[in-house]
């Protein structure tokens, strides 16, 4: 019985603490240093470490890349003077966009191989208030992927955020938005699988008189249906705009590609001598001992959960490197298809601890500022030579724009051609317009008209 009892009292601490180190890893750079801050309200034994100030060191510098030791010294962890790199060009917008949002949530997902390809046609025809606008058939003469293999990528994006994404009507978004609230209701069911298109052309009472219903039910039926969003995808619209400075900075040396952590707004916490020392030796009645021992253990918990957040961090970003590195040399065109499970397994971590700390996290490169998510596209098919990532389609049709003679611009049409010709790329004409809209490129002919 007593052993029950202690059970009981430690565990809610245990969870707490593991909610709380878990919280930390998703949290983004400026989330972050406001939670310390309020930490370090709350606990009297934590204090903020005065950093002296520092001379600059230019970034080609040896001292610019040393290995600090404040880290577990079993695993390589590194860190550099990043202050001169703090600065307004460092800026990037970020947008929220329901095709990424769907993207990620694959990655995430039991997705096949063909299943994870045929995901991406699925989702690059998907509109912005969430519907599908092409039909299963359209898409599997497309892709080349089998109509079951379609029929089954859609039954598994139907089951993503936002509820009724990926519907092609709205009795079948509905439906969808009914289903995942788990809330089973077979009158609700009945009435709009049989006479849904009927709310519009009867009132209540003759829906009732045709489906069998009391006039209450089909009343209610009628005021369930107004808490459903016709629209599920307009809430990720690409105007909602932040800005957000890099996490991570990669550094091309002579050895190769060098991952540094940019937590120079990061405070470095300690515990306070003067408390710990009121503890230790015992300068306190018993009740104030016990309090403070409880608020040590807080503070070193909070330290050492900041401390992992940073080396997975830093475990993660490098381990993308390593994936990605003809992206690092070469540039977009060159980033490969990743999924989370594959840097999960090369660090040994779960996957939804690399989901975690690649969300609202950014790292620097030679080629721009990028999301961490980026980096883990999905693909799309070739006719030959495996997978190709989205954004090097994406970087291949604004090249051939540039190119292009702008007394004769490419056409969408032409530019599917060139793309299955030259590269072996299947992709509809409506995908490429997107692609090229989302550049911020006009049409062929707004382009002749600006000549």
């Amino acid at each position: 019985m007593l052993e029950l009892k202690q059970t009981q009292k430690l565990l809610p601490v245990l969870t707490q603490q593991l909610q709380q180190a878990i919280k930390l890893l998703q949290m983004s750079q400026i989330e972050l240093v406001e939670a310390i801050e309020q930490e370090v309200k709350e606990n009297p034994v934590l204090e903020v470490v005065e950093r002296e100030p520092e001379e600059e060191i230019p970034p080609d510098t040896d001292e610019a890349t040393e290995f600090l030791e404040r880290y577990t010294s079993s695993e390589e962890y590194g860190e550099q003077e990043t202050k001169e790199y703090f600065n307004y060009e460092n800026v990037v917008k970020k947008t929220t966009n329901l095709r990424d949002y769907l993207r990620w949530q694959v990655g995430l997902s039991s997705f096949d191989s063909n299943e994870r390809i045929a995901a991406e046609w699925i989702i690059e025809n998907i509109d912005d208030n969430g519907y599908l606008t092409c039909s299963v058939d359209e898409i599997a003469l497309l892709s080349g992927y089998e109509k079951g293999i379609v029929e089954s990528a859609l039954k598994k994006i139907q089951k993503l955020d936002p509820p009724g994404v990926g519907a092609r009507d709205l009795k079948e978004c509905i439906l969808l938005q009914y289903e995942a609230k788990g809330e089973p209701d077979p009158v609700f069911e009945a009435v709009i699988n049989l006479s849904f298109n009927l709310f519009q052309k009867m009132g209540i009472k003759e829906i009732a008189k045709k489906t069998g219903y009391p006039v209450e039910e089909i009343q209610r039926v009628f005021e369930a249906l107004k808490g459903y969003d016709p629209k599920p995808g307009r809430n990720f619209s690409d105007d909602i705009t932040s800005y957000v400075v890099p996490d991570v900075y990669v550094v091309k040396g002579e050895n190769g590609f060098e991952v540094y952590l940019a937590d120079d707004m990061i405070p470095e916490l300690k515990i306070s001598s003067y408390y710990f020392d009121l503890y230790e030796k015992k300068r306190a009645d018993s009740e104030t001992r016990r309090y403070i021992k409880k608020k040590i253990k807080q503070a070193e918990w909070f330290i050492k959960s900041i401390e992992q957040r940073q080396k997975t961090l830093y475990l993660v970003s490098k381990s993308i490197v390593k994936f990605q590195e003809e992206f690092f040399e070469k540039g977009v065109r060159y980033l490969k298809p990743l999924v989370l499970k594959d840097v999960a397994q090369e660090i040994g971590v779960h996957e939804s601890t690399v989901s975690r700390i690649t969300t609202n996290k950014y790292m620097h490169t030679q080629f721009g500022i990028f999301e961490l998510k980026f980096f883990f596209p999905t693909g799309l098919a070739q006719e030959e030579g495996g997978e190709l990532s989205t954004n090097t389609v994406k970087d291949l049709i604004v090249e051939y724009i540039k190119k292009e003679d702008k007394k004769n611009p490419l056409t969408d049409d032409q530019i599917v051609n060139l793309l299955k010709e030259e590269h072996n790329i299947r992709i509809a004409r409506r995908t490429v317009a997107k692609y090229r809209e989302m550049a911020g490129i006009g049409s062929s002919r707004e382009r002749k008209a600006l000549d």
